[in-house]
C-alpha cells in the first residue's frame, strides 16, 4: 500500500462519525471499523481466527465478484460477537488508522500470518486484500 492510498483511507475514516448508517449489511459504523482493525490484526498474526480452512477461496472470489456477501472467519464477526468490541467510537477510529499506517509501513521482508481462507500470502497479495477489504466496508458506510 502506497503512502498516498494509505492517506486516502485515513481520510476516509475521518470523515466517519457514529451517526453513519450503512448502505448494506449488518454492522454498525463502529462495529465496521472494529472489523477492519481486526483485519489487520489477523495481517500481523496478533488476533487469530477459530476455523482455517473450512471454506474454499474460489467460493470467496466468486461472491465477492458478484458483489455479495462473504464469509467472515469466527473471531472476526462483529454482528455475531466475535470481533473487537468497540469501545469509544474517536479512540477506535484512531486505532484503526494507526493499524492502516503500520500496515502500510511494515518490512519488505515482514512474515504475514496465514489467512483463515487464503493460506499462505505474499505481500502484494495481503496489500490487494486490505485495499479491497477497506474499499468495500468504506462504500458500505458512503465514505
Amino acid at each position: 500500500m502506497t503512502q498516498r492510498q494509505a492517506d486516502e483511507f485515513l481520510f476516509r475514516i475521518d470523515q466517519l462519525t457514529v451517526d453513519h448508517k450503512p448502505s448494506f449489511g449488518k454492522m454498525n459504523v463502529h462495529q465496521m471499523v472494529c472489523h477492519c482493525t481486526d483485519f489487520f490484526r489477523m495481517a500481523k498474526g496478533t488476533k487469530k481466527a477459530k476455523e482455517y480452512g473450512v471454506v474454499n477461496p474460489d467460493t470467496i472470489k466468486s461472491l465477492a465478484k458478484a458483489g455479495k456477501p462473504t464469509p467472515t472467519p469466527k473471531g472476526f464477526g462483529q454482528v455475531e460477537g466475535d470481533g473487537t468490541k468497540p469501545t469509544d467510537f474517536e479512540k477506535d477510529k484512531l486505532v484503526s488508522k494507526d493499524c492502516i499506517v503500520e500496515f502500510s509501513t511494515l518490512p519488505y521482508d515482514f512474515e504475514f500470518a496465514i489467512h483463515p481462507y487464503f493460506g499462505k500470502m505474499n505481500r502484494q497479495n495481503w496489500i490487494n486484500l486490505a485495499m479491497y477489504h477497506l474499499n468495500h466496508h468504506l462504500r458500505q458506510f458512503n465514505s
